[in-house]
């Protein structure tokens, strides 16, 4: 129990309300394998005491798991965590997918930052899921442009200009192009800008894929 009281701890510096927080955090353990089906949670005046929130607050947490599926009540009283079968709901699911992103974005964060490229992070994430048994497709063709997107690429939507200024991030960067009566800001990757090696005054170009002009008085 007191592993599981450790993994509901609530953040005072996120803004989110204490039974948001509860509620997330009991999704994330569910979706790393923290917390296993079956697995008890406390009760929500032992939560509530531990944590030092109102027992309402916790029951709204818990009640809110309860109609989504992630938990269920057990015999004689107290909740446990879903059997697996019932574990694949929506807000679950969304939980995972959520999960499965900020894994990805730390995996690519620390692998850039530790000088490798991009080519170089995805080979060892190949090998990691070999070694237990995923094994990737050596290469995935790239789905075809629809017909209505191929004209995006033409000459006609090229605009030609130089770099005016870079403002670049850890994962982004923002260009701005200066072309004949205009000026464009683009967002792109980071590692975009450095194999482009765009800085201000080389020459460049933008394709536009769409626009949106908003007129005032």
């Amino acid at each position: 129990m007191t592993d599981t009281l450790a993994l509901l701890q609530i953040d005072e510096r996120d803004p989110a309300p204490v039974y948001i927080q509860l509620e997330r955090r009991v999704r994330v353990a569910v979706a790393d394998g923290a917390l296993k089906p079956a697995d008890a949670l406390p009760s929500v005046r032992n939560l509530a005491r531990q944590l030092g929130v109102s027992p309402n607050t916790v029951g709204r947490a818990y009640a809110d798991l309860a109609r989504e599926g992630v938990i269920v009540a057990k015999a004689g009283g107290g909740s446990a965590i879903a059997p697996q079968e019932r574990l694949d709901h929506p807000a679950l699911q969304r939980s995972r997918v959520e999960r499965l992103l900020v894994l990805t974005r730390q995996a690519a964060v620390r692998g850039l930052a530790l000088g490798f490229d991009a080519g170089q992070i995805v080979e060892a994430l190949k090998r990691e899921l070999a070694l237990h048994g995923h094994a990737v497709p050596p290469s995935v063709a790239p789905t075809p442009l629809g017909e209505d997107e191929v004209p995006l690429l033409s000459s006609r939507n090229r605009l030609r200009g130089t770099v005016a200024s870079v403002r670049a991030g850890e994962l982004l960067a923002e260009v701005t192009l200066d072309v004949p009566a205009a000026r464009v800001v683009a967002a792109i990757t980071r590692v975009s800008l450095d194999k482009l090696r765009l800085e201000p005054g080389r020459n460049a170009s933008a394709y536009v894929k769409a626009s949106e002009v908003t007129l005032g008085p």
